[in-house]
């Protein structure tokens, strides 16, 4: 990251992986998201830590999973994303520490806007656990400044 804030994009991390801002230091997704070559495929295991019920995930974490995974779909093309809108239905339960697969697809893409959706099913061709649909934008060039700006004056 250059030094003004907006000049941020999300870059591999030293091991070639396309991580948050928060987590690319460490080189590990903290949520328990392994992308793979298919940039519309990954693996997940939920901590345990992000239990929210007997063996059951956390609703929060289901959504950071879907926010990370949707926008993941779109940054090998466009390394300036934000999340606009997240959308999601939870089908089932889903279980700590068991494999499971989410994928994206990129549904729709005009100008700065991305429309796109995933699934999160029980291992690889396991039933579906939960559902998602978001709208990305490709961030303006002064997304930060403008926020740093807004905050100032509040």
């Amino acid at each position: 990251m250059g030094e003004h804030p907006d000049e941020f994009t999300i870059e591999p991390s030293a091991s070639g992986r396309l991580l948050c801002g928060g987590c690319s230091g460490d080189d590990r997704c903290r949520l328990g998201v392994q992308a793979h070559d298919d940039p519309l495929r990954f693996d997940v295991i939920c901590p345990r830590h992000w239990q929210g019920g007997p063996e059951v995930a956390h609703g929060g974490w289901i959504a950071a999973v879907f926010d990370d995974v949707l926008t993941m779909a779109v940054l090998r093309t466009e390394p300036r994303l934000v999340t606009k809108s997240l959308a999601i239905s939870y089908h089932r339960p889903v279980p700590v520490e068991q494999r499971l697969t989410a994928t994206a697809s990129v549904d729709a893409h005009r100008g700065r806007h991305w429309a796109v959706s995933a699934v999160l099913a029980l291992g690889r061709d396991g039933p579906t656990l939960a559902t998602a649909r978001a709208e990305l934008r490709t961030r303006r060039t002064d997304h930060y400044a403008r926020h740093q700006a807004w905050l100032t004056s509040n």
